[in-house]
């Protein structure tokens, strides 16, 4: 047998869930209505997304020649830690090493030969180790132009970069661009075979050289004139 004040309470119980189904669906148990908490129009909506639309089709040229031009810089960094390499190993092994540049296939490597012990001539073939591969340029990348002896170049389609026991190289100037015609030009310094890295042409890099190395013309500050006053 129920307790007697669930029994009284049952009436009401359907009472309030009558009232609950026939409430309008804007108002709130306690009567007010919900018309100040309603949801966003279509209308805005659509202006919502019209401006993200706009915001997107403004920010995507920007990240597409930001993320072009990061390529450009990576792929002339390669090439800058490969030469390093080169360096390295030819004052450590105090041997000469070369870098090749292969202008029209869009490809460089190293080549870690050593001489011959009997004659002293270096002879390409061998064994080839990891850090000797062909790398390829991105699809979006090639070499624009180059600078070096003519004894470095091979057929005008290539270029050997000379590293020597003593620190020093054969000096190359090689430039990089992509479709957008940015470009970026590596400097090998004969002297020391350190690299230097330039936005630009060889033209622009030539012309920042000789900017910096001539002096600016001394002039020579014109007396000041000393007035006597009159009486």
């Amino acid at each position: 047998m129920m307790p007697e004040r669930a029994i009284q309470g049952q009436p009401l119980l359907r009472r309030l869930l009558k009232w609950e189904r026939g409430r309008p669906a804007g108002a709130k148990k306690d009567g007010r209505s919900l018309c100040g908490n309603r949801g966003m129009t279509m209308l805005e909506i659509l202006t919502v997304v019209t401006v993200l639309a706009v915001l997107m089709g403004l920010s995507f040229p920007l990240m597409r020649s930001m993320n072009e031009s990061n390529k450009l810089r990576a792929t002339a960094r390669e090439i800058i830690a490969l030469m390093k390499y080169a360096r390295a190993e030819a004052v450590m092994g105090q041997r000469m090493t070369e870098v090749f540049i292969d202008l029209e296939k869009r490809q460089f490597w190293l080549d870690l030969r050593e001489p011959d012990q009997k004659t002293g001539i270096y002879k390409s073939g061998g064994k080839k180790s990891q850090m000797e591969h062909k790398r390829s340029l991105n699809q979006d990348i090639w070499f624009d132009e180059a600078n070096a002896y003519e004894s470095n170049l091979i057929k005008d389609k290539m270029v050997a970069v000379d590293f020597y026991p003593d620190g020093s190289a054969s000096p190359t100037m090689l430039t990089l661009t992509n479709n957008r015609g940015s470009k970026t030009t590596i400097d090998v310094i004969k002297s020391t075979g350190l690299t230097e890295v330039a936005a630009g042409s060889i033209a622009d890099k030539k012309a920042k050289q000789e900017a910096l190395a001539t002096p600016p013309p001394y002039n020579t500050p014109t007396p000041a004139t000393k007035k006597t006053a009159t009486r």
